[in-house]
């Protein structure tokens, strides 16, 4: 991206200013998202007139709620991925985002959030690196950050400078305190950009967004059968699945034709459906299992932690060990952290890399209730439903 008359500046001093702001790396977060996508997935939202009306700045504020599990992170992502494509031809477009997480809370505040918008401006757009750098000289010299209200103040000057800015706000839910999802969504709304925001359909999240345009987010069947077939030929704990299927191929298209209707709208069910049929060894066994499937999340869950239970005994308790830990961390772990915390026990308090299992054995055996987001370095996850699941 080429910028007429921009002053020379430092990629260093830029980055240092943009880590002052705020420590948040949504940008990270964005591909990490995006590789989990299924390719073709997704594309019916560029068609759909809600979306086009939000997107050509018609519609202010667009919500998008939907229910778990029904891919509105992965659709967010796509939408974002969108709109950077537009920017790289439109230098006076920005698109700047926040993916919510409950399991980060103590980084994820109001402040940081608002802050980590104006950050990707800095990073993305010289000119705004030089009018933020400049405006926050006497901050960096005294080491004192700006407030909340400083920062709104520098997004919205910020906001007008550009034809059009798209701001995306990823599982709002996801903020648990109501007192703070307010002020965020309020600081959110009154910076003037394009906002979108997805989340599950809570009805203070409702209240709030009353008088703005509604687009529900449901899986579409298409998008499923096009995630059950990747998934099938590319999960490496499906290979035997796959093989299976390549010698049957009538029950790979059995499979792909009833399990969207199995999964009720939910990829996550989806993934759990298939987890489990990978566990048969025969046709006759994955069409028995198609046909018995739990109709529900929480009986997906249940039939898991039944699969699981059934596992040799080191097995089982790794995979319970694993969930427990994911589920009650303070903080996202990253698979390192994971593999050296299983490893961890009163009789072997320093770990060595002899002691760590392979981080794909670990996902595998927990059989579909945690996953990690690729390259192998970065975060290990489970999904808030399933905390709630384990807490019931």
């Amino acid at each position: 991206m080429l910028y007429a008359n921009a002053p020379n500046y430092s990629d260093g001093e830029r980055q240092r200013l943009a880590d002052w702001l705020c420590p948040l790396n949504f940008p990270q977060r964005q591909s990490e998202v995006n590789e989990m996508r299924r390719e073709g997935t997704g594309e019916w939202i560029l068609n759909d007139d809600t979306f086009r009306r939000w997107h050509k700045g018609d519609l202010k504020t667009l919500w998008c709620p939907g229910i778990p599990g029904a891919g509105k992170t992965i659709l967010a992502s796509y939408i974002i991925k969108h709109i950077l494509v537009k920017k790289h031809k439109c230098n006076n477009v920005a698109v700047v985002y926040i993916y919510c997480n409950y399991k980060d809370q103590s980084t994820q505040t109001v402040y940081n959030l608002v802050a980590s918008l104006l950050k990707q401006l800095v990073q993305d757009f010289p000119p705004t690196f030089e009018r933020v750098k400049t405006e926050y000289k006497s901050h960096l010299e005294r080491h004192v950050r700006p407030t909340l209200s400083e920062v709104r103040n520098t997004l919205r000057k910020e906001i007008t400078e550009f034809s059009q800015v798209f701001v995306v706000a990823d599982a709002l839910d996801e903020v648990s305190e109501d007192n703070r999802r307010a002020e965020l969504l309020h600081s959110l709304q009154s910076l003037g950009g394009s906002l979108l925001v997805t989340s599950r359909d809570i009805p203070t999240i409702g209240a709030a967004l009353y008088n703005n345009e509604r687009m529900d987010i449901r899986a579409r069947e298409d998008d499923m059968c096009k995630y059950i077939d990747g998934r099938i030929r590319s999960g490496s704990h499906l290979t035997q699945l796959n093989r299976l299927l390549d010698k049957h191929p009538h029950v790979k298209q059995k499979i792909i034709k009833y399990l969207p209707k199995k999964a009720q709208g939910m990829f996550l069910l989806c993934r759990l459906h298939l987890d489990s049929l990978a566990c048969k060894l025969t046709a006759r066994g994955v069409l028995d299992a198609l046909d018995r499937l739990p109709q529900g999340i929480n009986d997906a869950y249940d039939d898991t932690m039944k699969r699981i239970n059934t596992l040799d005994e080191e097995r089982r308790l790794l995979a319970l060990k694993t969930i427990m830990l994911i589920a009650s961390a303070l903080r996202p772990l990253t698979t390192r952290e994971l593999q050296e915390a299983v490893a961890f026990s009163s009789d072997h308090p320093y770990i060595k890399d002899d002691d760590l299992v392979d981080e794909t054995f670990i996902m595998d055996i927990c059989a579909g209730l945690v996953m990690a987001t690729k390259p192998a370095h970065s975060i290990a996850r489970s999904f808030l439903f399933v905390r709630e699941y384990l807490a019931s």
